[in-house]
């Protein structure tokens, strides 16, 4: 298939110098090619994809003056079939197992470029963001969806684990509120975030197809895959105000992700299974067998 795709690439972009090219990814919204390192061709392969593409194209044309960041480049457009070609990011991907080989200075220089990166995105106006089109999410959507995926997994939780899911609810109700939406980049797990190997500097940041209007404490979630500590390492370098609720949501939607993709498992998504999903589930909201489970912040220093 990626010979095909290939073969259509240099047909609609003649002048694109070339010779290898990769195919990274292929999902259900967009194949994604690589070519010689140095080129990214996201191809989308549906009407709400295509939508998206200009949106993207607009907004990473606008945010590379205005972040400090390595960001992907956009270079040429496809009007027919929206199929963008970027300038790559180079790197490597901050993996969990890399981030955990890292020395304490190196992870605070680390935290420092991640700061500076989320404290520059989210002082973009959000008209800029109107501008490009990039869709504001809707909160009451969202908990309904919250809600939903809840109840879908509750028949395959033991007793203890319907009880931590309940207190997870209810706490989730309580803190996800009083945040002024903002731009966002709504994707920013380890794949996503790239580094030099040595030194640790020019932070590199990729796919923005997630980006959105929305709670900034978001973009905080997938940090504590590193640790709680890390989290609160970037938040003490972020330029924003309320970090300690920012903190506070941001564990919420890290720990909803669990929730989430057991939901999604059980529709038979192959994203995950239904086994790994509840250790995951069992994992995230601290659910320990024969232990009263209440809901706690992460504990300093403790690798999630």
């Amino acid at each position: 298939m990626h010979n095909n795709l290939a073969t259509n690439i240099r047909k609609i972009f003649p002048n694109l110098r070339w010779k290898k090219a990769k195919l990274i990814t292929s999902g259900w919204d967009y194949d994604i090619l690589l070519l010689d390192d140095n080129f990214v061709v996201r191809i989308p392969k549906n009407i709400e994809a295509k939508k998206r593409m200009l949106v993207d194209f607009c907004l990473l044309t606008y945010l590379q003056k205005k972040i400090d960041a390595n960001i992907p480049i956009p270079i040429q457009k496809d009007a027919k079939t929206k199929i963008v070609v970027y300038k790559t990011v180079g790197g490597v991907a901050m993996s969990e197992a890399r981030y955990r080989k890292l020395s304490f200075p190196q992870k605070n220089k680390f935290s420092k470029s991640l700061a500076v990166f989320l404290s520059q995105l989210h002082k973009i106006p959000n008209d800029a963001a109107r501008q490009c089109h990039v869709p504001k999410k809707n909160i009451i959507i969202q908990n309904k969806e919250a809600v939903s995926n809840a109840k879908s997994i509750y028949s395959y939780l033991t007793q203890q684990e319907k009880n931590a899911l309940d207190n997870f609810m209810e706490k989730r109700k309580k803190t996800l509120k009083g945040f002024r939406p903002t731009l966002i980049h709504d994707d920013l797990t380890g794949e996503n975030i790239f580094i030099n190997k040595n030194p640790i500097d020019n932070l590199g940041i990729i796919d923005f197809s997630d980006a959105s209007l929305d709670d900034p404490a978001r973009d905080f979630a997938a940090f504590f895959s590193y640790s709680g500590q890390f989290v609160r390492q970037v938040l003490k370098y972020y330029q924003g105000t309320s970090k300690q609720k920012i903190f506070e949501r941001a564990w919420i939607y890290y720990q909803e992700m669990a929730i989430k993709l057991m939901a999604l498992a059980i529709k038979g998504s192959k994203l995950i299974s239904i086994k790994n999903a509840k250790k995951l589930l069992q994992q995230r909201l601290n659910i320990k067998k024969g232990v009263t489970v209440r809901y706690t912040l992460p504990p300093i220093g403790d690798e999630h």
